[in-house]
């Protein structure tokens, strides 16, 4: 990326300094705006890599709680197309720049969020809600079971 753009340069450096004070909630709001700089420019792969990113923090709730950005899933939805990637390429891309320790925590693994993120790339957020759903009902049973003692860690 050969950005030469003041505000990115800007919101960059605001990103750099949230993601080391652990500000992670801000992070994903950075990339998001971030994103539409890079769209702008022209970058549209790397806009998609700013919106995977702002995906998987919301994913794994670091501003609210887990949740499905339909804004950025959008978005996302739309630098891909407009990426010239193919489906495999996209998930590649994917796996390259989100890392296991992208978030301390992650409650999904890269793998999964992968999914999630491709069920929304198909415009199918509701979907994907209820996945999410889904994945904190057994996340949560088997928090309540390794509290009971009935799972081992």
């Amino acid at each position: 990326m050969d950005t030469t753009n003041g505000g990115y340069s800007k919101l960059a450096a605001e990103y750099n300094g949230h993601l080391r004070g652990g500000e992670l909630g801000k992070c994903g709001k950075d990339l998001f705006i971030m994103a539409a700089h890079l769209r702008e420019e022209g970058h549209r792969v790397d806009e998609l890599k700013a919106l995977m990113l702002s995906f998987f923090f919301d994913l794994n709730g670091v501003n609210s709680g887990p949740a499905i950005n339909r804004s950025t899933a959008k978005r996302a939805a739309d630098a891909f197309g407009a990426s010239g990637l193919d489906r495999h390429e996209m998930e590649e891309l994917y796996i390259e720049t989100i890392r296991g320790d992208t978030v301390p925590k992650p409650i999904m693994s890269v793998k999964d969020s992968l999914y999630v993120f491709e069920v929304c790339l198909e415009g199918k957020t509701e979907e994907a809600d209820e996945m999410l759903a889904r994945f904190m009902e057994a996340q949560a049973e088997e928090y309540v079971g390794k509290l009971k003692g009935e799972c081992p860690d």
